[in-house]
């Protein structure tokens, strides 16, 4: 009797790890779309000083020259840890039906943002 577990015990630890593994998913799945923003932000940068390199060789160019939309690049980097960090905030205390909810609807409203910014920031270019 002295070593028996109560089977709410088990129940709890079967839920928080759970909730810990949608959390883990949901963190790799969140990272991704952070690595893929930063290696938009690197691609843009590198796009942007190539065209103005260009334009420095040309007569008169310069007047054509751009500027890097660095305020577009940061947000949609940012976009994805605060859902991440929102979401697991929001479920520190819920339920696992609840906390795989809460985390559909970040991740579904990050991707919108991060992808509207993936479209948007070229179209600022315009090159």
């Amino acid at each position: 009797m002295t070593g028996a577990v109560p089977a709410t015990t088990r129940r709890l630890n079967a839920s928080v790890l759970a909730r810990v593994a949608v959390w883990v998913v949901f963190a790799l799945l969140f990272g991704y779309m952070t690595v893929q923003a930063a290696g938009n932000l690197s691609q843009i940068a590198q796009r942007v000083e190539a065209f103005n390199a260009f334009l420095a060789t040309t007569s008169g160019g310069d007047s054509l020259q751009t500027s890097t939309p660095w305020l577009w690049l940061v947000l949609d980097i940012v976009i994805a840890p605060v859902a991440f960090v929102a979401a697991v905030v929001i479920t520190r205390r819920a339920s696992l039906p609840v906390t795989l909810a809460v985390f559909v609807v970040a991740f579904a409203g990050a991707g919108a943002l991060w992808l509207d910014l993936q479209l948007f920031v070229p179209t600022l270019l315009d090159f």
